[in-house]
């Protein structure tokens, strides 16, 4: 006769029911608000970043949130003032064309293959292609509308992404103090200095960072006003914004400048392939190891990793964020596994 089989029966508390269901509702309100706390992380970086400078002014007597307004407010000059120097030749350029447009159609208009065109009885052609472009006037209205539209969420996303940062960077004394202050005494002794370390890395890469950026802009700036490229001074602002994406900006930069030294000659070329390589070569090696190896103490190899896994997740703006984030797990991952490796090492001495 056989035996019936023993049931098996699985009780699974209330608190733990609880506890999945929280975790779903975070996992959902992570995914929903994605966009929103990408912007206070970044807002976060930033503010971590102008930390130390506010202290500095802090030290020196200065209100908190006076030192931050002025932090804030020469960024900003120093923004408008790359904006202004770069749009202006922009808008002479345009405006030079628009003024020519008539020669230019005149030209055009007296070509014989102008000519050859309209005698050769393509008028109906010609009133079609004009029917066809004023039919679709309206979606190109649109189109730029949509544009406008875009451009303007943009601006208010910078807005709302300076105020979370200026806040930020005003009360990070107190919500860091009041977030410690929920910890016991041995938690907030081990990692105070971790936070403090954090932040001295974030300020040391981003400022660095910039500081690169305006060295190479200087150089593609004045490399190109002697070989006579056009808009050097656009070129010179494109190439430290894209100096800003570690390691591998500093190369795609020195391509469109190759590019459009090729343009004026082939001399030019060569003389900008030159100028480019000897300068990313100090870069790596001279200016590279001074502003990150102290500070960040992150390897070339660790580098490009953090900067292609961020730019797949967040684009240039991950790249540029990916050597402060990098510096940041480093240091934590480093204390977290000090008392392991403070016992290997006193098993290692008494063995």
């Amino acid at each position: 006769m056989n035996e019936p089989r023993p049931q098996v029966q699985l009780h699974i508390p209330w608190s733990t029911l609880l506890k999945l269901a929280v975790f779903g509702a975070m996992v959902a309100l992570v995914i929903v608000a994605l966009d929103v706390l990408l912007s206070i992380f970044v807002a976060v970086v930033l503010a971590l970043g102008l930390d130390p400078v506010v202290g500095a002014l802090v030290e020196r007597g200065w209100k908190r949130g006076r030192a931050a307004l002025v932090v804030f407010a020469s960024l900003f000059a120093a923004v408008a003032l790359i904006v202004l120097i770069t749009v202006g030749p922009l808008w002479d350029q345009v405006q030079e064309f628009v003024a020519e447009v008539p020669e230019y159609w005149e030209e055009i208009s007296n070509s014989d293959a102008f000519q050859t065109f309209i005698s050769s009885g393509s008028q109906e052609d010609v009133k079609n292609a004009l029917q066809d472009l004023a039919s679709g006037l309206p979606e190109a209205a649109s189109t730029l509308l949509g544009i406008a539209g875009g451009i303007f969420g943009s601006a208010l996303s910078l807005v709302t992404l300076t105020f979370l940062a200026l806040f930020m960077l005003i009360e990070r004394h107190t919500i860091t103090e009041w977030l410690f202050d929920l910890a016991p005494p041995d938690v907030q002794r081990r990692w105070k200095p971790v936070l403090e370390d954090s932040i001295s890395a974030v300020s040391s890469s981003l400022i660095g960072n910039v500081a690169i950026s305006l060295v190479a802009a200087t150089v593609a700036g004045v490399s190109a006003w002697i070989f006579g490229l056009p808009f050097p001074i656009v070129l010179a602002v494109l190439t430290g914004f894209l100096d800003l994406i570690p390691q591998v900006g500093a190369t795609i930069a020195a391509v469109v400048l190759v590019l459009v030294a090729l343009t004026v000659s082939t001399p030019a070329a060569i003389a900008m392939v030159i100028i480019q390589v000897i300068y990313q070569q100090l870069e790596n090696y001279v200016v590279y190891p001074i502003v990150y190896r102290r500070a960040v103490e992150l390897s070339p190899f660790t580098t490009i990793v953090a900067v292609l896994v961020a730019s797949s997740i967040l684009g240039v703006l991950g790249a540029i964020l990916a050597v402060p984030f990098a510096a940041i797990a480093k240091i934590v991952i480093r204390e977290a596994s000090r008392p392991r490796r403070e016992r290997m090492e006193a098993l290692g001495s008494t063995g």
